[in-house]
């Protein structure tokens, strides 16, 4: 027993070299702070650091969904979020409508209903993250509709 707490003592301790590097004081050259920086770069090649000259590169996420295909909804889509472009086509027209999960959880709740042609190349639609959509046809026949995001 005694054995295991000296060991364990020990590990605790960690190597004498860890307690004295910590002690070191770290000056920045010309006093610059902080003393780190964010970097990128692909594998094998050099880290570039994140300045106001090399910024993070980001790109925004493109997404498309066929909400409904030759007149047959598909299932529910869980979005990205952001804006986004409704766009619908059908051979004859009843109702087409887009519904997201309601705040339940359980319920679909209205957003946009369509009854004819989309003039302009579609409607913007503005989602939050994660949101799951569908859409529901009511009377219409050789349907498309299609959710794409705006990176």
């Amino acid at each position: 027993m005694s054995r295991r707490l000296l060991y364990l003592a020990l590990a605790l301790l960690g190597p004498p070299g860890v307690a004295a590097a910590q002690t070191k004081p770290v000056a920045a050259p010309g006093g610059f702070v902080p003393q780190s920086s964010l970097a990128f770069g692909a594998p094998g090649s050099p880290a570039t650091s994140v300045t106001p000259a090399t910024p993070l590169p980001v790109a925004g996420r493109a997404e498309a969904f066929r909400l409904a295909t030759a007149n047959v909804p598909s299932s529910a889509a869980t979005l990205f979020g952001g804006n986004y472009v409704f766009t619908q086509g059908c051979s004859t027209y009843g109702t087409v409508t887009l519904r997201y999960l309601g705040p339940d959880g359980v319920t679909m709740v209205t957003m946009l209903t369509r009854n004819a042609a989309d003039s302009g190349g579609g409607t913007m639609v503005t989602v939050g993250a994660s949101a799951i959509v569908d859409v529901t046809l009511a009377g219409t026949t050789g349907c498309n509709v299609t959710l794409a995001r705006i990176p």
